[in-house]
């Protein structure tokens, strides 16, 4: 027999055993109660199941006749529905997948974007095991036992025939006593960020912090601060090697800050002449040299107003810019080359350099005062050696996005390719890593690189294990006469010859030193005890 759900208002006086009575009355009319909310501002409302419209209407006759009951009413929805319904609703407006679980790893919700990329149903989902959905050791279920967010993990899962490839972060639910009652997942189909990142190519100063790659702590912290200090105005120096992705950072800043809708503008000051650059930064009046444009020109200043103005390789500038570029620091005022008027500017720089502006101060090639006018807030942007980590991640990515610029389908490197990079210096840092990958992408012909191809195609080489010393001048040896010498002598025999042998490259204590992690007095009091003379 079909049976139909109905749900009830019910507006009442309160009194002692008020919910018994409306409760007897279902059971006079043998009728089942599906669920029950009780608020001040609705009053009680129930849901309940019958086999017809006249049993319905035969209890709601009823309730009206219980003493405390005002009034009775149906409704379309009980107020739970009305919640899970926004909720729903909410959860479908956004572009990102969305993935709740309970405390057991139950999921209790997904989105529609969700059920898209994992080719499944709300209905199907509903009540899983998060390992039905992502397979084996699902990074939520971590976060469940420990209470730590995870961000951008990359994943691939097979399902059929199909593979899915998604970045997918997490955060744990806490109730009011800081217990953990479950987690939350967001997922990112790769087509998406694929999308975004060529539109990013087409508009380049869309970058934002979401396109900087990384799992590091030590990057962790650098974005968050970098996040933090994007929402005011202080001027910005961006310290870090070559390649380490300074302009990048540049863009993000702008992008998270209030001037995000205004010009972002780089230049770098290294590839221009000290004239020329003096123009660009400044502009100039009609006539103020010889080839001068009509009326003038605007320079990167006057063009930024309201915006960030980007000075890559600041160490390389001239004393005479120098002074130029001081006194806008200091008085937020410019002057065209040429001119006489000064031109206020509302301008936020952001300044860049692999210089050790430090030392080009002690030779006098660097302002100190212009130094701390843009020292303000320094961010320094690790090495990649510095952040190994990393690398599995950034070189991910650089193979989907130069795949893609070339025409290749999918291509990935072995585990033994890719202990090989996390073991290289990298001295030009990402870019270097993004050139060698280009450059293996382009002659390889098959999916999977190995490292041979870098072998023979770049200069990566293996890393030689410290265990295998490559001539007999490394050996420690140790003179054994008749009797075996006690341990402590063989140790002091060691620190000797160690010492020798590092004193011959490294001529004095304190280097020495450094390169053995001890202080200055120590390597001292050693080279007095094995009577060493520095």
């Amino acid at each position: 027999m079909e049976t139909l759900e109905f749900v009830v208002r019910i507006e009442f006086v309160d009194r002692p055993s008020l919910g018994y009575d409306i409760f007897q009355r279902f059971e006079v009319h043998h009728i089942d109660k599906v669920g029950m909310e009780v608020s001040p501002e609705l009053g009680m409302m129930i849901k309940f199941r019958c086999s017809s419209k006249e049993e319905a209407k035969a209890l709601i006759q009823d309730l009206k006749t219980v003493h405390g009951v005002i009034s009775v009413g149906l409704r379309d929805h009980m107020p739970y529905e009305d919640r899970e319904q926004e909720l729903k609703t909410i959860l479908n407006s956004v572009s990102e997948g969305i993935i709740a679980v309970n405390k057991e790893g139950k999921i209790t919700h997904i989105n529609e974007v969700a059920s898209r990329i994992f080719h499944t149903t709300w209905e199907e989902a509903l009540g899983l095991d998060a390992e039905m959905i992502f397979e084996a050791n699902p990074p939520i279920l971590e976060t469940l036992r420990t209470g730590a967010s995870y961000s951008l993990k990359e994943r691939k899962i097979r399902k059929g025939n199909k593979t899915i490839h998604f970045l997918t972060s997490g955060v744990p639910i806490l109730n009011d006593k800081g217990h953990i009652i479950g987690g939350v997942m967001t997922i990112k189909d790769y087509r998406q960020i694929e999308e975004i990142l060529s539109k990013v190519e087409r508009k380049p100063f869309a970058i934002t912090f979401d396109f900087i790659v990384y799992q590091s702590h030590r990057m962790k912290q650098l974005v968050e601060t970098a996040k933090t200090v994007a929402k005011g105005n202080s001027t910005i120096l961006l310290r870090g090697e070559s390649g380490t992705g300074k302009e990048m950072f540049a863009k993000a800043i702008h992008m998270e800050s209030p001037r995000s809708q205004s010009p972002f503008i780089p230049i770098n000051c290294a590839a221009l002449p000290d004239t020329l650059l003096e123009s660009e930064l400044f502009g100039y009046e009609e006539g103020a040299f010889t080839g001068a444009a009509k009326g003038g020109k605007k320079g990167l200043f006057e063009q930024a107003s309201g915006g960030t103005l980007f000075l890559d390789e600041i160490g390389e500038i001239s004393p005479h810019v120098q002074v130029r570029l001081l006194r806008v620091l200091q008085e937020g005022m410019i002057r065209r080359v040429g001119g006489a008027k000064e031109i206020p500017v509302d301008v936020r720089i952001i300044a860049a350099t692999h210089r050790n502006l430090e030392e080009m101060i002690g030779s006098g090639q660097f302002r100190e005062d212009l130094y701390y006018r843009l020292n303000v807030i320094p961010l320094k942007i690790p090495a990649l050696r510095e952040r190994a980590e990393d690398i599995p991640l950034i070189a991910h990515a650089l193979i989907r996005k130069i795949a893609k610029k070339l025409g290749k389908s999918e291509i990935h490197l072995t585990k033994e390719s890719m202990d090989l990079l996390i073991t290289q210096p990298w001295p030009g840092n990402v870019r270097q890593l993004e050139n060698t990958l280009e450059r293996i992408l382009n002659i390889i012909d098959n999916a999977e690189i190995k490292p041979q191809l870098f072998y023979e195609w770049t200069d990566l080489t293996p890393k030689k294990p410290l265990s295998e010393p490559e001539d007999d001048d490394t050996l420690i040896k140790i003179p054994v006469y008749e009797e075996w010498p006690t341990l402590k002598e063989i140790v002091a025999e060691v620190e000797r010859q160690v010492l020798l042998k590092v004193l011959e490259t490294h001529h004095s204590s304190r280097k020495a030193g450094k390169v053995l992690g001890v202080s200055n007095t120590t390597i001292l009091n050693k080279m007095k005890s094995y009577g060493i003379g520095e």
